[in-house]
């Protein structure tokens, strides 16, 4: 069952197999497999819970309810970046734009040669992506659904000779609504909230949603379970009942960012010094292009198209079509010629790149901070401005050559490059990571990362810590890089893989009278 704060009028203390902290792209595939083999499960969520119903196609509304700081997580640093995570059942898989991308085959080549993870096989990985690529109805996006915008900017590609195509997405009868960012309106897109949760409970997994997690319970070197209390989605203040759940195993879902500062707060797993560290977000910039003809956004697919002929230099652009609420922000004019700009909204496009980021520094931190809150501290630095730069120019090179009258860019002393000239200017120009206008990112990844080294990782193969046995992290965290491409499959793929090492250490001591009964009980 899904528990929302209504249905929560006094403490709830309970006993399971496995105690969940997240929903996401991590949490969700762990509740599925473990409570279909026959575990009690209990997740915990800190967002709410919404359905098609829900999802009403507001943004504001979208991102006041289902965003982290509605929407409004910053790193702090040079450039400041916007983080956009998700806070719902579901997670970020709940409001992304649903592109579903194996791991780039040099990455892994990489983890299992510099990070010792030699038994995370290509042929495993396979057989796991086959597997999620089915269940989730993972194909192409349809073209004539994908919208105007993402086909004009296609077809400035291929007149480049540029490699490039439509995008896999986990999306089932896609109707181009153009909302994927503020929840699937007909459930087309194949998020956790409608695939791996509805399971898990159809399976008997319970989830307490608008619960926050704020300690793991260890006891003799190992977790044994979790406490937290109920908070209002919306405010983030604490309500009077607690919650407290004795699990034989704890899993850690919280994401990149809550997840190592729950490990951070508390002062465990952390003998690595590792915790927090080597955080990894995708920076990501975007072009904005007008033009004579009406481009009939935001009916369309968010992310719908690639240009991937870079990506062995770590740049792969995406994008589709945006509303005008989002938009707007990518401009960098205020005033009238904001105002003017925005009128022209029908005749414009929007396109991202989006940069593996190398050179870079980041990491969360246990800073104090209003609402107790994550601080993401980031740098973008080296080879990673040059990147982003190169991001601007190609894409804004494909603008030209699929028609575009203008281009608006987020490079300072270049906002506008109406020709050759122009853009000339802009190549030779030296760019620092301080003239970004607007830069985004959408994958924190690598803050507790696995490894086969104690002391230059977080946790083991498996996923389990290092440090504190039977507590095992499974979400983008434990990606010891950026896998090359957006990272929601290799997050599943990689949670379904520690299901299978949670359960044959279940499995593998006593028999579980929870398991044998799946008995479920909350009491005062």
């Amino acid at each position: 069952m899904i528990y929302g704060l209504e249905d929560v009028d006094t403490h709830v203390r309970r006993t399971a197999d496995v105690v969940i902290v997240g929903s996401g792209a991590g949490g969700g595939p762990v509740a599925r497999e473990l409570s279909g083999a026959g575990y009690s499960v209990v997740v915990l969520e800190e967002g709410a819970y919404f359905t098609r119903e829900d999802f009403n196609l507001d943004p504001v509304d979208s991102l006041v309810k289902m965003y982290r700081d509605a929407g409004q997580t910053m790193t702090l640093g040079v450039p400041s970046i916007l983080l956009p995570l998700g806070k719902t059942v579901g997670g970020t898989t709940t409001i992304n734009s649903g592109t579903a991308l194996r791991i780039l085959k040099p990455i892994l080549r990489k983890w299992q040669v510099v990070h010792g993870l030699r038994d995370l096989t290509e042929e495993e990985l396979n057989l796991i992506y086959a597997h999620l690529e089915e269940y989730l109805y993972v194909k192409r996006a349809d073209p004539e659904v994908a919208g105007k915008v993402a086909q004009t900017f296609l077809r400035g590609a291929e007149k480049l000779g540029l490699s490039s195509g439509w995008l896999p997405r986990n999306a089932k009868d896609c109707e181009g609504y153009g909302s994927c960012v503020f929840g699937c309106p007909n459930d087309s897109k194949q998020s956790v909230n409608v695939t791996f949760i509805p399971d898990a409970v159809a399976n008997g997994a319970d989830v307490y949603t608008c619960c926050r997690v704020e300690r793991i319970k260890v006891e003799d070197g190992r977790a044994v379970g979790v406490i937290g209390s109920f908070v209002d989605p919306l405010t983030g203040k604490r309500k009077k009942n607690r919650v407290d759940i004795d699990a034989r195993v704890v899993v850690l879902a919280a994401g990149a960012v809550c997840t190592p500062y729950l490990l951070l707060r508390q002062g465990i797993c952390n003998s690595s010094g590792q915790v927090g560290k080597n955080l990894e977000i995708h920076p990501a910039v975007q072009t904005v292009a007008l033009f004579d003809e009406i481009m009939g956004p935001p009916k369309g697919i968010p992310q719908s198209s690639y240009v991937d002929e870079f990506k062995d230099e770590g740049i792969v652009l995406e994008g589709g079509t945006v509303p005008p609420e989002i938009h707007a922000l990518a401009l960098p004019f205020a005033g009238k010629k904001h105002f003017k700009l925005m009128s022209e909204y029908p005749r414009m496009g929007i396109f991202g790149g989006m940069v593996s980021d190398t050179d870079s520094w980041g990491r969360v931190a246990d800073l104090p901070r209003a609402g107790g809150r994550p601080t993401m501290l980031y740098m973008l630095r080296g080879k990673d401005v040059e990147k982003a730069k190169f991001a601007v120019q190609i894409m804004t090179e494909i603008w030209f050559a699929a028609g575009a009258r203008k281009v608006i860019t987020p490079i300072a002393g270049h906002y506008e490059i109406r020709g050759v000239k122009d853009l000339k200017r802009l190549e030779k120009s030296r760019v620092e990571a301080r003239d970004f206008y607007a830069m985004t990112a959408y994958h924190p990844l690598g803050t507790c990362r696995m490894g086969d080294d104690p002391e230059w990782s977080v946790v083991r193969p498996t996923g389990e810590s290092w440090d504190v046995e039977n507590l095992y992290v499974c979400d983008g965290s434990v990606l010891p890089s950026s896998p090359g491409v957006n990272p929601q499959l290799t997050i599943m793929a990689l949670a379904l893989r520690t299901a299978g090492f949670i359960d044959d250490k279940l499995s593998g001591s006593e028999t579980s009278a929870l398991k044998s009964d799946n008995r479920r009980e909350s009491e005062a």
